[in-house]
């Protein structure tokens, strides 16, 4: 069987009203310790969930998702000679790292617990604010899938025209942020008391290495974007957009590895996968 991991990122953004009596804890506390917290929550149609068996494992937490179930399930009682259906009670899971390191969530994907990145995103987001440890921080937590960039930077290369070019941008948060477009603007949106933001440019043809840096950059903060693109002359312009494909990777065990160890060095490689096109535009400045 094949396995493979959804990349996840995680914020703790501040809120914009200023708070004298907020504990003052960084994003990085603020996630591992609602992680450790090992909360449960009750998400949509009433099911409860779970945080469990979290810890520190050396530089990353190890954790399990999962979440209670209740079937009816037929069995046969050999003494009455009958036939009857029973309640019994299941808890699918699956287990995830959060790496501190870029704020990230590597989590493996099993069927009826994790097969919806969307889905798992905002499960864990849910579970996390419920310790109430960002509430007394004056943050608050948000978890976004990171989008596949491929299709969308390959469609931006290989147009005739880009006509247009939008993105959505939170508040500073993640280690990381392309500092000649995402930082400007993020800090921008912290000072004017904004908890998000967007920005848009249209022209007769962009720049289609400076869009896909930038397209790179949001993919790896796990926020969105779009783009108006002419694809031969005389073409329909189409709009793509960026969230279309949640990324995926395959997980890769070593020998000697534990399950936490091939998370995270799967989760961290296909990260700076998508994260190095930007970074290294960043650093030649």
């Amino acid at each position: 069987m094949h396995t493979a991991i959804h990349l996840l990122r995680c914020k703790a953004e501040p809120l914009p009203q200023a708070d004298a009596f907020a504990d003052e804890l960084t994003a990085v506390e603020v996630l591992s310790r609602s992680f450790l917290a090992r909360p449960t929550s009750r998400v949509r149609r009433g099911s409860v969930w779970h945080i469990g068996n979290s810890r520190r494992q050396d530089d990353v937490i190890f954790f399990a998702l999962g979440r209670e179930a209740v079937l009816n399930a037929p069995e046969f009682d050999d003494k009455l000679r009958e036939f009857r259906e029973v309640e019994k009670r299941q808890a699918p899971f699956t287990v995830g790292v959060f790496d501190p390191r870029d704020q990230t969530v590597g989590i493996i994907i099993r069927q009826g617990v994790s097969l919806n990145a969307h889905e798992v995103a905002g499960k864990l987001e849910t579970l996390l604010e419920e310790p109430g440890i960002a509430r007394d921080a004056n943050r608050r937590i948000k978890v976004d899938y990171i989008s596949d960039p491929t299709g969308f930077i390959e469609a931006i290369e290989t147009a005739y025209r880009v006509t247009r070019f939008e993105f959505s941008f939170s508040l500073p948060n993640p280690p990381k942020a392309e500092k000649y477009v995402q930082r400007p603007l993020k800090d921008f949106a912290k000072r004017a008391g904004a908890t998000e933001g967007k920005a848009s440019v249209k022209g007769e043809d962009l720049d289609r290495g400076e869009v896909s840096d930038v397209a790179t950059a949001v993919a790896a903060a796990g926020d969105d974007a779009s783009a108006n693109v002419q694809m031969k002359p005389g073409q329909k312009i189409q709009r793509k957009r960026l969230r279309m494909n949640s990324l995926r990777e395959a997980l890769k065990f070593d020998d000697t590895e534990s399950v936490a160890e091939a998370i995270t060095n799967t989760m961290r490689k296909a990260f700076d996968r998508v994260s190095e096109r930007y970074r290294d535009r960043s650093d030649d400045g």
